[in-house]
């Protein structure tokens, strides 16, 4: 069973939070889901839940391998069984979630959710297509090993994920001294935007600790209105072009290239190119904060800064 199974439990709650949303935005004068944004998103997540129809994956493969050859047994019924596979996913789910926005092969999936230039509960399900060409879920494959089945651990990734559903919203606003704890929604905006120095922000599920603790946290500035978005965005509202715009881009910069560059244009972080004329989202930052006399400063965000072509 994949995560994927996990998240149909939760779709009474899910729609019912998407109509809330849209009933406060409205009564608000918000229009939080624009049209085309929104056919995609439903495109997207058809897909992905079609796609879930077929169980077979490497990444499973390995994964019930490490459990066959686990190197504990550990007592699910003991009292600290569920804390610690919580603490232990959140980690996981913390180094998933930035390898995905730092390794260019993962980004070519994971790029789908943040293509998406509005902010709404809808969002949260926009998921790609190409999870089982990336491999992310091997992150994983740790706890497996470790002795945590792999039904137990996905079930808690699930309920990660549900978590984070309501995360994805303009309507609230911050939460006073949650901020920084724990995921939130002006959290979970930073993480969203591209503004120069708020990319790859705030990578946790239900916990910002990992995030203080790696030096990846950034509250959200109250001055300074979040952009959504892909830095490079694909610029269309087709499913499949959301879906594969990265791969393709991938595919056309190793074309371009020599093979000894390969390496790096797939796992290198995105945007690196071995001319160094293209940037990545650290080059972003780091001009963005050179441009304000302060390297290290934490201050002011630009509105957007864009890479070169």
């Amino acid at each position: 069973m994949s995560v994927h199974h996990y998240l149909l439990f939760f779709a009474p709650v899910f729609l019912t939070m998407i109509a809330v949303e849209v009933f406060v935005g409205r009564k608000r004068g918000l229009a939080l889901y624009s049209r085309g944004e929104t056919t995609a998103s439903i495109a997207i997540a058809l897909g992905q839940r079609l796609l879930a129809l077929f169980p077979l994956s490497l990444v499973g493969f390995i994964t019930l391998s490490a459990y066959e050859n686990r190197l504990f047994e550990i007592p699910s019924d003991a009292w600290w069984y569920i804390p610690l596979l919580f603490v232990l996913m959140e980690f996981a789910y913390y180094w998933f979630h930035r390898l995905s926005h730092g390794v260019r092969w993962l980004w070519a999936t994971h790029s789908v959710h943040h293509s998406i230039e509005e902010m709404n509960i809808l969002a949260s399900y926009r998921f790609g297509w190409t999870g089982r060409i990336s491999m992310g879920g091997l992150i994983y494959a740790p706890l497996a090993l470790l002795g945590f089945p792999p039904a137990h651990y996905l079930a808690m990734l699930a309920v990660n994920l549900m978590y984070q559903s309501w995360l994805h919203t303009d309507l609230i606003g911050k939460l006073g001294p949650l901020e920084g704890i724990v995921n939130t929604p002006s959290a979970h905006r930073v993480h969203h935007a591209k503004n120069a120095d708020y990319l790859d922000r705030n990578h946790g599920g239900v916990l910002m600790v990992f995030d203080r603790l790696f030096g990846t946290y950034q509250a959200e500035r109250d001055h300074v209105p979040v952009e959504y978005g892909l830095v490079t965005p694909s610029g269309s509202k087709n499913p499949l072009r959301i879906a594969f715009h990265e791969w393709g881009s991938m595919l056309k910069d190793l074309r371009r290239h020599r093979p000894a560059a390969w390496p790096g244009l797939l796992f290198g972080p995105p945007g690196w190119a071995p001319d160094g004329q293209a940037r990545t989202s650290a080059d972003i930052r780091r001009e963005y904060r050179n441009s304000l006399g302060a390297p290290d400063a934490n201050l002011a965000i630009a509105p957007s800064v864009q890479p070169a072509e």
